[in-house]
This record gives C-alpha cells, structure tokens and sequence, in this order.
C-alpha cells in the first residue's frame, strides 16, 4: 500500500502501514527504496557564522529546546530567528516571560516562534485533563489557575507565535505546528498514525519553511540510548511528496542536532540542549534565496 496518491491532480497522503513502528520503517524504506541513502540523502555541515550572507538572500538562525537556559548562548548575526519549541521546562507564565525577555533583547527584525510537548499551558485540552487529574504529575503547573494560563501566548510579545497556521516574513511563507508522537503524555502529544496525520494535513502547499516540534522519520531522529528511530513517518510523506519545503525545522531529539538533506529539502534538528540538557548546541544558520517578488 502506498502512503500517498494522486486525486484530481493533488496528492492525498495516507497513514504508512509501518506508522507504528519508525524503526522498522526506517529499515523497510532503506532496504526498499533506498530512500535514505546517498546520493540524495546526506549530511550537511552548518555553515560557519562569519561566512557572508549571499546577495539575495535571507539568514535564517534556528534554535530549538533551550528550556530556559538561554543565559550563555551566542546568537549569531541573521535576519529572521526560528525557535522550533520547548523554549521552557513546563510551559509556567514566569518561564514564557523571561523567554520572551530573552527574545526582546535580540537583534532579529522577525522571529517565529512554536511551542513544543513542554509548553504544557499552550495546549488547553492537556490543562483541561490536567486539572481533573488526582495526583500531581506536574505539581507546579497543576496548581495554576485556569485565568493564569488562559491567554499564556499572548505572553508573547516579541515574536510571531504559529501554532497550525503560518505567515508570510519577507516573502518567505512559514508554517508551524506543535504536535509531535505519544511520548510520556507531555503537552501537544498525539498518537501515531491518523492523529497525527490530521494535523499534518492542515499544512499548506506552496509552503517554503516548516517548523514542526519534532522531527519527520529518518532525518535527525536517531535515538542511540534506545537504538530506535523516533520520527513521524506521516510527517515524512507529507513534507516529501506533498508540502515539499525548502527548509524544514524542527528540534525534539536533543541527539540528533544536525542538517541533512534530502536533495530538495534541507532538515535541520536546531536543538540547543544536549541529551543532559546542556545548551551547549550552537544555532543554527541557513541562508535561502529570497522568493522572486512575481
């Protein structure tokens, strides 16, 4: 069974009959198709902060999972920031607004920001549960008030907050979303396969840059600890053979920082944090030729 097919000229993606299970379709589609091998597929090394922006071109500098420890990073010089989420612990209004303080004292003319599974107060279904719930998961969060974390991106001041929409930033259209697969039952998680699939579907054509929490399967999703592959195989088949960007980011797996491409799409795991949580990942920066103004 194909996970995607033409109608009326459109592709339709379906839910992969390996959804389940990331690592075994890693090793399916590798053995298969070859779709995650050279010459196609490869790494590529960040290019250094000092290099020259090319003329007619946009920077963009990107960052993920900094977990409010923003205090040491050296941010790079670039046009537009693109945080990919978790940019607290647990989603608390005081962490949004020091994050947002931090975003204040940038140089950036935009920045676009996503939440991620750790801004639990963004997802109002979770605190809906949350609140219900008995025992202290999260006891500081479950001790919020709902008129607390009611408006909590509104928070946001300084930057552009996506969540299952996008914006057009010099001509760039950016689009960004919060889901990422059943992990743990943080913030924004939802099972694998038509769950998440729905929100991937949500996603427009004509899409220059994706910004997703968490990463598409096969690119920056290596977990060594488990020996798995952790990414959405929905999210790769949307973003391949139907949204088809220029530049996806995304962060989540703090192992897997990184670039990769797929020969069209650059991918770019921006995660700040290292898997003990050090900040220590320098951002990212890409350049892309700005979009002819037709």
């Amino acid at each position: 069974m194909t996970a995607a097919r033409m109608a009326h000229g459109k592709v339709t993606i379906t839910v992969d009959e390996y959804s389940s299970n990331p690592t075994q379709a890693f090793t399916h589609y590798n053995i298969n198709q070859s779709r995650f091998q050279p010459p196609h597929v490869h790494m590529v090394d960040p290019i250094p902060y000092d290099t020259p922006k090319p003329a007619g071109h946009t920077r963009f500098v990107c960052v993920s999972d900094t977990h409010s420890r923003t205090d040491g990073i050296q941010m790079p010089y670039g046009d537009v920031l693109l945080h990919m989420g978790d940019f607290t612990e647990l989603g608390l209004p005081s962490e949004v607004k020091k994050f947002n303080d931090w975003l204040g004292g940038l140089p950036y003319e935009f920045k676009v920001v996503i939440a991620g599974n750790h801004e639990l107060t963004f997802d109002k279904d979770f605190m809906a549960e949350l609140v219900k719930q008995d025992y202290y998961r999260f006891p500081s969060v479950s001790k919020l008030k709902p008129e607390d974390f009611d408006n909590v991106q509104s928070l946001l001041t300084n930057c552009v907050y996506l969540q299952d929409s996008d914006v057009t930033i010099k001509g760039f259209r950016i689009y960004g979303t919060p889901w990422s697969p059943w992990f743990n039952g943080w913030g924004f998680n939802l099972p694998r396969g038509q769950s998440l699939l729905d929100k991937w579907n949500l996603i427009p054509e004509g899409i220059d840059i994706l910004m997703t929490h968490g990463p598409p399967l096969g690119f920056r999703d290596w977990v060594p600890k488990e020996l798995q592959r952790v990414g959405c195989v929905e999210l790769l088949n949307t973003v391949q053979k139907r949204v088809r960007p220029k530049l996806h980011a995304f962060g989540h797996i703090h192992e897997g920082y990184g670039i990769m491409t797929d020969g069209y799409t650059t991918f770019i795991n921006a995660s700040t944090c290292t898997i003990s949580y050090q900040p220590t990942n320098p951002p990212i920066v890409f350049d892309l030729p700005n979009p002819s103004s037709s």
